[in-house]
């Protein structure tokens, strides 16, 4: 067999090369990610593009006119595959799927099958005129005369193919914006230039010639390297717009879409009418939808009822888009909770009634218990004051319960109420409030280093209130050190409340934020602390868990918004609260000393605060002026 040497061949096993590791990668992307439409036809596609230049270049390296011959008609086995496969892609690609059925495939492929077949058994000359070898370079190439149906099946059809995949990939890269506009350049590179490179060739412009070498299979190269930069450049298999198409076109919530000026590029068909009008590009978001913070992490609950759309009430979440580090926009999804928000209306106000029709029997019952104590108390057995006195206790207890499951109803912030809060003050007022509990315990607190954070200041207070609390409830040690750290995790700072308590049994801990759930272990309550805990974190967009190893000790740990950057903390009771954590460094035994050790004050009933640059003198008389003048914390 002879062979013949050409650089001609490097272009085209250069894209024979790239197709068969799309082909590959297209493979093992199904395997990590499952399997799709989009894909397999991916990899088909290349698949046909490997067999059209791979017999391509075998023709094109051999000197015998037997295998010039034979590679000539194989490699239309791929080339007449590749149009049709290109226009199933596009359509996999831009989430027409109902047009990838069965019937549709079979219905592209008619004609290639039909080629196929006549180009082998060649019918009266219908697909192959004549054949020839010409010399070009100093090499033997093979060229043949196009029959008619040649012209028909494989020239025209393919050129059909590749005008609707362009068709379909510009008319929704032209829908989707910016985001999807290198793919579409990409893939139309790919798509057009082999036509491009056939036809100059059938015109014969030099240098593509009839009698020359052919330069379709080489341009094929261009193809896969555009299809490669936009696979792995642009995440071709990842952005797709069936992503677009499915989250967001055919989403229940509203989506908009602005630039880095909070200017509405793009808004689905739900937010025209879940407000009662389509926005107009260019229009603010904050005229779209009043009373949105789009700096504010989380969700804002907007009523927008006067908008005379189908919702009463959003909750907008706003997530900032940037691309290679850049700001490149925000993207804003609007859920209707109208119903959401009347329901815990009615629940509010059922509570409220059913907490007053409650709390007035159980505290006449403890009433009648106490009268009745004080009438015969001393005439009782100890056996039936102990029954009197479960009773009383019993009473108390449902009392609290009923306290808590309305306090529990209640919480639910304004987005007017949100600003920074300083949590190291806040904690130093906390423990202050409980400095009896802390001194009776013999406990001690240790406070690291806290950050200021954005949230609400009355609910954060209730917040690190129930977890102290609930630390020194919990703690079975002579002298229990409680510790509270931070550490910051992106856009939120990680807080963390660690005791050295009983712990929670491990079938427990799923239940410790249920409301009125009791460990075995956890002695009195009302099982409504954490409950409250849970949800005040909720409403500020964090998360909150629980780590705990029975007999050890337990860590609540939360996570809380940061504030932005450029964001001064201009709130006074702020400003209180750090002086109050600084102020009483003469006192030894109140909550809110301030000491220098590196360790942990092994003085029991103290605050020990840790890594905390030292505060000045005046801030300190500032803070002793402040409790002189009656100034008290305050208890949530």
């Amino acid at each position: 067999m002879a062979w013949q040497h050409t650089i001609y061949a490097y272009p085209i096993l250069f894209a024979t090369a790239i197709s068969l590791v799309l082909a590959g990668y297209a493979g093992l992307y199904s395997r990590r990610h499952g399997r799709t439409t989009t894909l397999w036809v991916f990899a088909a596609m290349n698949v046909a593009i490997a067999v059209w230049t791979g017999f391509a270049a075998l023709k094109l390296l051999s000197r015998d006119p037997t295998i010039q011959f034979h590679a000539y008609r194989l490699l239309y086995l791929g080339s007449a595959s590749v149009g049709p496969l290109l226009l199933l892609f596009a359509l996999a690609y831009t989430d027409r799927t109902r047009w990838l059925k069965p019937p549709a495939v079979a219905a592209v492929f008619v004609v290639p099958v039909a080629f196929w077949i006549l180009l082998f058994t060649n019918p009266y000359g219908v697909v192959i005129a004549d054949t020839r070898i010409v010399e070009a370079h100093g090499l033997l190439i093979l060229r043949t005369t196009a029959g008619p149906a040649h012209i028909a099946l494989s020239f025209t059809y393919a050129l059909t193919m590749a005008a609707l995949t362009l068709a379909v990939v510009l008319h929704e890269a032209a829908r989707r914006g910016r985001s999807y506009a290198p793919q579409a350049t990409l893939v139309a590179i790919a798509v057009v230039t082999p036509p491009a490179v056939s036809a100059l060739t059938s015109a014969n412009v030099a240098p593509f010639t009839v009698d020359n070498v052919n330069f379709v299979p080489a341009s094929a190269a261009v193809s896969t390297v555009a299809l490669g930069i936009a696979t792995f450049r642009y995440r071709l298999l990842d952005l797709q717009p069936i992503a677009y198409r499915t989250a967001i076109e055919g989403s229940p919530d509203g989506v908009i879409v602005a630039d880095p000026g909070k200017r509405v590029v793009h808004a689905n068909r739900t937010v025209g009418s879940l407000l009662g009008r389509e926005p107009t590009t260019g229009e603010s978001v904050l005229d779209v939808v009043p009373g949105v913070d789009p700096e504010r992490t989380g969700e804002t609950t907007v009523e927008v009822r006067s908008l005379g759309g189908d919702a009463e009430f959003l909750d907008v979440r706003s997530q900032r888009l940037a691309r290679h580090g850049e700001d490149v926009g925000w993207v804003f999804v609007l859920r209707d909770v109208t119903e959401r928000h009347r329901r815990e209306r009615e629940l509010e106000a059922f509570t409220a009634v059913v907490s007053h029709d409650l709390r007035e029997p159980a505290r006449t019952t403890g009433s009648y218990l106490d009268e009745l104590d004080g009438r015969i108390g001393e005439a009782l057995e100890p056996a039936d004051r102990e029954l009197l006195a479960a009773a009383r206790e019993n009473a108390e207890r449902m009392q609290a319960m009923i306290s808590d499951l309305l306090a529990y109803s209640r919480i639910g912030p304004r987005p007017a109420e949100f600003g920074p809060v300083d949590v190291e003050g806040l904690v130093a007022e906390t423990v202050d409030v409980l400095r009896f509990e802390i001194e009776d315990r013999g406990a001690t607190v240790v406070v690291e280093e806290l950050p200021t954070v954005r949230g609400v200041d009355h609910l954060l207070e209730r917040l690190f209130q129930n977890l102290l609390a609930n630390a020194l409830k919990h703690a079975d040690v002579p002298a229990p050190e409680i510790r509270v750290s931070a550490s910051r995790r992106g856009d939120s700072w990680r807080l963390s409340v660690r005791d050295d308590g009983v712990g929670i049994e491990p079938d427990e801990r799923d239940r410790a934020f249920d409301p009125f759930a009791r460990g075995r272990r956890t002695g009195a309550g009302t099982g409504m602390g954490l409950s409250i805990c849970q949800k005040i974190v909720e409403e500020h967009g964090g998360t909150i868990g629980v780590d705990s190893t029975p007999g050890e000790g337990t860590e609540v740990w939360l996570t809380l918004p940061a504030v932005r950057e450029g964001t001064t903390t201009d709130d006074p009771e702020s400003s209180t609260r750090a002086e109050t954590a600084t102020g009483d460094a003469e006192s030894p035994t109140r909550a809110g000393t301030t000491t220098d050790d590196a360790e942990p004050s092994a003085r029991a009933g103290t605050v020990t605060y840790r890594d905390v640059e030292d505060r000045t003198e005046e801030a300190g008389s500032r803070a002793s002026e402040s409790r002189t003048e009656g100034s008290e914390p305050r208890s949530s």
